[in-house]
């Protein structure tokens, strides 16, 4: 973000618009799926977008990294730490305003927060209110990356090569241990300190794949898409044959896993579908400033979208209770399920939340970015006074 999570996609002064479009494939699976808009999500039956989408997030990050970091680990954990860390807390406190003021406003789905779970808990990558709930990626990522640089910077007199095969063995040992270690709670049930190490454990080898990728990788991907599809189909239908079901994995929660290893596997196979259809699209779409907009801004959409599901929720209250529209709008699960999909007729209106989820994002960001510059120039002209 050129906000936080995607990066600065240019090569030699050259924008990837692969790489975009590969964020804004990824960003309108995580909205797509918070408001059941099944419909919009391409290909789930066969390459469910839960078996890959945010180790997809990881391996982009990994494709960014910049080899010069490794000489400079305290200034590359600074800028990321300034990039995640300051908004993450920020939106943190922003919503506990927005909670502090639905909690007179009779909304039962607010729990009460003490101060040491405030100022402890998204340490661990749990956030404390329900509408920044998706921001938990955030932590593991950023401990992921200062893990990165820390460790590269350790080895900076091993040569690259090298280097890198030492990262990928140690980053697939750790991410194994990791899974591992989920698959002994039952499901749903890991919490703390273990859910905070396992999501870590699950980032790393994403990471090193990405920067594998775009190391030695890259240059040699240029198989046929016809083959290049087939053999992920293969792949996805022989999943599908002995389990089943197409790989599904819960990340916020680490469960689902089959063994240590598959989701590694079918992760990077379905990372692999969507990046070669973002090669394909780049030439005709990459340069769509909607898309490039949106791409820009994952972090922000990644963080604020389900508040965006709440401000259209209000609406439809405001033309039932207000207005007295029949429309069958649940008042109830408005004001006690936060995430409650209002539904017209047994359908929902998918492509609507999606829009208002992305929209109130971005038009959170422009707000933001007001603000800042409001206090750029207020400190700029007290200098020149």
């Amino acid at each position: 973000m050129k906000d936080n999570i995607t990066n600065q996609t240019n090569i030699a002064n050259k924008t990837n618009y692969q790489f975009k479009i590969l964020y804004f494939i990824g960003i309108i699976f995580v909205v797509a799926g918070h408001a059941r808009a099944n419909d919009l999500i391409f290909w789930n039956e066969l390459i469910h977008c839960a078996g890959f989408y945010m180790g997809m997030f990881v391996f982009c990050s990994g494709y960014f990294y910049k080899s010069e970091n490794d000489l400079h680990p305290v200034k590359y954990i600074v800028k990321k730490a300034k990039r995640l860390l300051i908004p993450y807390f920020l939106w943190n406190t922003f919503y506990g305003f927005v909670m502090l003021i639905l909690l007179k406003t009779g909304f039962s789905f607010i729990e009460k927060v003490s101060v040491q779970d405030f100022l402890l808990k998204p340490l661990l990558g749990e956030p404390v209110f329900r509408f920044n709930l998706p921001s938990w990626f955030v932590i593991p990522l950023f401990f992921t990356e200062v893990y990165n640089v820390i460790i590269r910077w350790i080895l900076q007199r091993v040569s690259e090569n090298k280097k890198n095969i030492l990262l990928l063995l140690l980053n697939l040992i750790i991410g194994f241990i990791g899974i591992y270690a989920a698959m002994q709670y039952e499901p749903d049930t890991v919490s703390g300190v273990m859910l905070f190490l396992t999501r870590f454990a699950n980032f790393l080898p994403f990471f090193i794949f990405g920067y594998i990728y775009k190391m030695y990788v890259e240059k040699h991907d240029n198989l046929s898409s016809f083959w290049y599809f087939f053999i992920i189909v293969v792949i996805e239908l022989l999943y599908i044959l002995i389990y089943g079901h197409s790989p599904i994995y819960s990340i916020i929660g680490m469960f689902y896993f089959e063994n240590p290893v598959l989701p590694y596997v079918m992760g990077l196979v379905g990372i692999a579908f969507w990046l070669r259809v973002a090669r394909l699209l780049s030439p005709v779409i990459g340069a769509s400033k909607k898309i490039n907009l949106i791409a820009d801004n994952t972090f922000t959409i990644m963080i604020n979208h389900e508040f965006g599901f709440f401000i259209l929720n209000t609406g439809f209250f405001v033309l039932t209770a207000v207005l007295s529209l029949p429309l069958k709008f649940d008042v109830n699960k408005y004001k006690s399920a936060v995430e409650y999909i209002f539904l017209l007729r047994g359908r929902g209106f998918p492509i609507v939340y999606v829009i208002f989820g992305i929209s109130v994002s971005l038009l959170m960001s422009f707000c933001v970015i007001k603000v800042k510059q409001f206090f750029v120039n207020l400190a700029n002209s007290k200098k020149v006074s």
